[in-house]
Parts: structure tokens; C-alpha cells; sequence
């Protein structure tokens, strides 16, 4: 439609032109002239919009950008805070649980994973923001810091997981860790905010044995209250040894009532819980009572005593 019109507009100019020819050609004529086809052009021009220009030009393939990773984790979100929050609980976590335990035998230049699980005790939540640091100690083939791998709300814990390596040197190693937030505050596990570690031990002698390293027990009252005519009390014994074993044990107490010979086995470092009972009656002798663990195989051992007093005599 605005190329017809252009055209009807020249054809109209060019009459024009030849009419003031042969009336002749003057300044005037001229100015005339251009007065006219300029008016002429921008009616033309504000009647008759311009179509709009179309055009399929495909989007570039821009490439994705990818979190650059940190040893041993991969981020799993973008940070949430830059600076300290006002909450003084913002930041607490317990050690619940690691492996494999502290005292674990490894040949010399032998790679291992250290596994500790930390409960979020505070009242923010950790994201991939927050890392695992090298704290003091033996690195043992660490990084300096490891994101953590998932977002941890108050109340639920995580297992961090670390590929290490034993010495070539024959010694006892141990390799200090800590948290950070991501406004750079440095925190560690239980009441007085501690470091948690990673202990071994390197031999390169074969004729070394695994076995146990450490017993802990734990006394339950039935019930925790009062004086009925019998109380139960139950000891339980966690045994962790630090590879794998096949032992032997018996339970000896007080009174001389041993139990039979038992057999426990261990695949791989670790801890396992057994347990004992002894029934005390009302008015029997007020005198403390315990048990212990005897160990037979693979080395005769005899370990502390769980004692408990009698509370009903």
C-alpha cells in the first residue's frame, strides 16, 4: 500500500514540474515545490506505518556453567549467608558417629576413607556453603577443605566422608578437623566446640594381629526408680576392634557366676555390643556389685569393670 502511493505521489510531482516549465522557473517555483513534496512525503509517511520486520535468527548455544568442585564433594547449592546472624545458636554439631575407629592399623601408603557423622545441633541450616577444613595434625593426603555434599536442617545429621592415605613412615598419625560457615566462623563437635580427628596407626610388620582396642560399658537399672523385691541390671559391653578378628570372651562377675565362653566375630574394624544381667533382690548384701569382659583369643585380656552399688539393700 505505501509503494503505491509513492508511486501516485512522484506521478503528481512530475506534472507538477512540467506546468511551472512552461510557465517558467523561479526561486519561488522551486520553494513551492519542495513545500509540497516534503508536506506530501510526511502525509504520506505518518498515514501509512512501516510493517514490522520479522526475523527467525536462532538463540546462540550458550554453555551451561558448572560449579567448579572441591575435592570430595560436589555443591549442591548457592550460599545462603555472607554475614554472621544475629542467633548466638546458629552454629552447634555433635559427633554421632565415625569410622573406621581410631586406632585402625593401615600398611604404609595404603588410601582409606574416614567417614564422620555430625549431628546440626543449631538453629541454622548448613548448605554446601559450609565445609569440612583442615584443622592441626597430620593432613594424611587431605585436601585443605571439602564442600559439604547436601543441605543439613537443625536436628539432622550428615556422614562426611574423606579419602585419606597412611604415611610411608611406620607411627601413630593423627589429623585434626573442623567446620567453617560460609562468613568464615570456625567450629568443631560438643559442648566446647572441639575438633574431631582422624587417628591411625602405620605398621609395615605382617606378623602384626588386629584385635580389640578398647571396651566401654553401659549399666541399665530395671527399674531406674525405687526398691520393688528384684532389680535388673544389664551391662552392656561395646567391643571395637581396629581390623578384622576373630575373638573369643567369657563374662566374669562378682559373685563368681561366669559365663560360658562366647565367640564374636569382626569382618572389618569396628564395634560391637554384647550383654549380661544380674538380678539383685531386696535385702540382699549392700556391697557393690560388677562385671567384666575376659578376653581368651586372639590375646588374653582382662578389661576394666562395670561396678554399680546396691541402691536397695
Amino acid at each position: 500500500m505505501f509503494q503505491i502511493r509513492t508511486y501516485k505521489i512522484l506521478a503528481w510531482m512530475s506534472s507538477l514540474s512540467l506546468l511551472l516549465a512552461a510557465c517558467g522557473t523561479s526561486s519561488q517555483n522551486e520553494a513551492t515545490i519542495a513545500t509540497a513534496v516534503a508536506q506530501t512525503v510526511e502525509a504520506g509517511a505518518s498515514s501509512v506505518p512501516l510493517p514490522a520486520i520479522q526475523t527467525n535468527t536462532p538463540e546462540p548455544n550458550l554453555p551451561t556453567l558448572q560449579p567448579t568442585l572441591t575435592p570430595g564433594f560436589t555443591p549442591t547449592a548457592e550460599a545462603t549467608l555472607s554475614s554472621a546472624p544475629s542467633d548466638p545458636n546458629c552454629i552447634h554439631a555433635n559427633l554421632v558417629g565415625e569410622y573406621p575407629p581410631d586406632g585402625t592399623l593401615y600398611k604404609p601408603d595404603t588410601s582409606f576413607t574416614k567417614t564422620w557423622t555430625i549431628k546440626n545441633e543449631g538453629t541454622c541450616t548448613w548448605d554446601s556453603t559450609y565445609r569440612l577444613i583442615f584443622w592441626s595434625g597430620d593432613a594424611l593426603g587431605g585436601a585443605t577443605y571439602y564442600n559439604l555434599p547436601e543441605i543439613v536442617a537443625p536436628g539432622d545429621d550428615i556422614p562426611i566422608t574423606i579419602t585419606l592415605k597412611a604415611p610411608s613412615a611406620e607411627g601413630t598419625y593423627t589429623g585434626y578437623w573442623r567446620l567453617q560457615t560460609p562468613w568464615n566462623a570456625v567450629f568443631g563437635v560438643g559442648q566446647y566446640s572441639q575438633a574431631f580427628y582422624a587417628n591411625i596407626v602405620v605398621d609395615k610388620r605382617p606378623q602384626r594381629e588386629y584385635g580389640v582396642i578398647d571396651v566401654q560399658y553401659q549399666i541399665v537399672r530395671e527399674p531406674a526408680e525405687g526398691c520393688p523385691v528384684n532389680v535388673l541390671y544389664t551391662v552392656y559391653a561395646t567391643i571395637t576392634t581396629n581390623g578384622p578378628v576373630d575373638l573369643s570372651y567369657y563374662w566374669e562377675q562378682k559373685d563368681g557366676n561366669e559365663s560360658a565362653v562366647k565367640a564374636l566375630s569382626f569382618a572389618a574394624a569396628g564395634s560391637k555390643t554384647v550383654s549380661r544381667s544380674w538380678m539383685v533382690g531386696r535385702g540382699d548384701s549392700p556391697n557393690e556389685r560388677w562385671m567384666q569382659i575376659i578376653l581368651l583369643t586372639p590375646q588374653y585380656t582382662e578389661f576394666p569393670k562395670a561396678t554399680w552399688p546396691n541402691n536397695c539393700p
